[in-house]
This record gives C-alpha cells, sequence and structure tokens, in this order.
C-alpha cells in the first residue's frame, strides 16, 4: 500500500530521531549569522551558531527556495505528498513550497499550521504518525489541522532587543524590568509575566500544565539555556507520567528572534485512545 509522505521545514525544530523513525521528510532553512550562512540541517554545527548569536552579532533567517522544494517533492513524487510548514503568517516558507510545487508539476497537499517552531512540530508529528499508521491524505491533514486548533505555549523571550528587532513578539517595551514570559492565547502571542530568574519562568510553565486532565503531548525546548531546563523537563516527568514528553532543541532560526538562552513548552492534548 502507497504511504503519504510527510515533508516539513526546519523551523519545526522535530529531534532528528524522530524526523527518522517517522520517515518525515525535513527542507533546511538557512540563517545568516554576521555574514556566514548556516544551512539548518542535521549537520548544523549548533554551539558555533549559538556562539555567534550570543557574541550579538546580527541575524536574519531566509525560506527554502522554490527550487529546493521542486527537488524535494520530485524525490517523493511516486507518492502522496502531505506538505506541513511554519504558519505564512511567521515565513513566507509556506509560498516557496506551494511554487515549488508548481514547478515540480506534482498536486501537493498542504497544510498552514499558522504556528512557528515546535508548535508547527507537533502538528507535523501528528501527520507523521498518522502516515506511518496507513492514514489517507484527508486523515493524515486532519491529524495536522487538529493539533494546530489547539496548540500552546509558553516560553521566555531572552533577549528583548532581538525580539523587538524581529516583532514577533509582544510587550517588547524599553521599560520590561527583567524576562518576559509569552504565551500563546486564540492565536495570538501575549505576555503572560516578566520574570527575574530562569526559576520563575519555569514555575510558571509547569503551572500552564499541571493541573491540566487530558493527556498532553508536551515538547521542552531551550537555546543553551542551562540546566533549568533538564530540571524542568525532569519535575513533568514524575509530575504527570502518562505525558509524551519530548525534549528538543530550539535551533538558530527561532533563536535569532526570541534570543539565545531562551526555553519553553509547547503542549496540546492527545488524542483518547
Amino acid at each position: 500500500m502507497t504511504r503519504v509522505r510527510v515533508v516539513t521545514d526546519s523551523n519545526a525544530m522535530i529531534p532528528w530521531d524522530l524526523v527518522g523513525q517517522l520517515g518525515i521528510v525535513v527542507v533546511p532553512l538557512t540563517i545568516d549569522i554576521g555574514g556566514v550562512e548556516i544551512v539548518e540541517n542535521s549537520e548544523l554545527d549548533l554551539a558555533a551558531a549559538y556562539r555567534r548569536l550570543r557574541d550579538g552579532q546580527p541575524a536574519s533567517t531566509s525560506a527554502p527556495s522554490a527550487g529546493t522544494f521542486a527537488q524535494t517533492y520530485e524525490r517523493l513524487r511516486d507518492d502522496p505528498i502531505v506538505s506541513v510548514h511554519i504558519g505564512s503568517n511567521f515565513s513566507s516558507t509556506l509560498n516557496a513550497a506551494r511554487l515549488g510545487a508548481t514547478v515540480a508539476g506534482i498536486d501537493i497537499h498542504f497544510v498552514d499550521t499558522r504556528a512557528a517552531s515546535f508548535m508547527a512540530g507537533c502538528c507535523v508529528l501528528a501527520a507523521a504518525q498518522a502516515a506511518r499508521d496507513g492514514a489517507a491524505v484527508e486523515a493524515v491533514i486532519a491529524a495536522a489541522d487538529r493539533v494546530a486548533a489547539t496548540i500552546s505555549t509558553v516560553f521566555t523571550v531572552a533577549e528583548i532587543d532581538r525580539a523587538r528587532s524581529g516583532g514577533r513578539f509582544p510587550g517588547q517595551s524599553n521599560d520590561v524590568d527583567g524576562v518576559p514570559v509569552v504565551r500563546l492565547v486564540d492565536g495570538a502571542f501575549e505576555r503572560l509575566a516578566v520574570v527575574h530568574s530562569d526559576a520563575e519562568a519555569a514555575d510558571a510553565m509547569f503551572a500552564a500544565v499541571a493541573t491540566e486532565s487530558r493527556r498532553l503531548r508536551i515538547g521542552v525546548g531551550d537555546a543553551d539555556a542551562g540546566p533549568i531546563v533538564d530540571q524542568l523537563f525532569t519535575r513533568l516527568q514524575a509530575h504527570r507520567p502518562t505525558d509524551d514528553l519530548i525534549r528538543y532543541v530550539v535551533g538558530p532560526t527561532v533563536a535569532a528572534h526570541a534570543g539565545m538562552g531562551t526555553f519553553g513548552i509547547v503542549y496540546h492534548a492527545l488524542e483518547q485512545a
């Protein structure tokens, strides 16, 4: 039986072991940090990219080209393809993917997650798991859409200047004394709190899911934020042992906007068996 192939972009931040296990095809974004162009793929020297960002070097991200998408789709043309991407409200990636499908002359099914980073990644995981289980195209799309409609996140904005310059996040005023903690509410970002320690930020994230009665998928990710993130992960494991917890890395295409040292959680309800 023909299996649906799931394509995404590297902004989804899916751990590479899960990419391999689920057969996800990842098209990399690129990031220019201080004049050095870095491809966000499995061979990325993450430590070097982090060092450049910590040094305060200016950074800008670029979507994959339509030609890159066309080549990717061409390799998969014998199977039905569902392409799930960072929201068109955040990036031109989806537009490039659509153009790539036109160039390749292949009928591709697209999902606009209306989300970024591991929020989009959770939509991809849901689609890929449905595809692995033999679902048809319509069911694979529905799995991604279902997560996109319910996904939530709470995270820190570690470098206010980077966030302000990118215009991605709220509450970026010069008088912020501390680190903003941001959450997603009804598809829009809002500042939840301003904290003065990583421990306070971790407490806010833990509280966001601690009393949830549903079984959740929870992603815990960071851009070199230190041991507090592993401590948060361990705390969640102990408090919510039946949840699906995933530890992921915040790549440079997100760290360039939220800042080095940012960390957070992404979560959504899992379907009941």
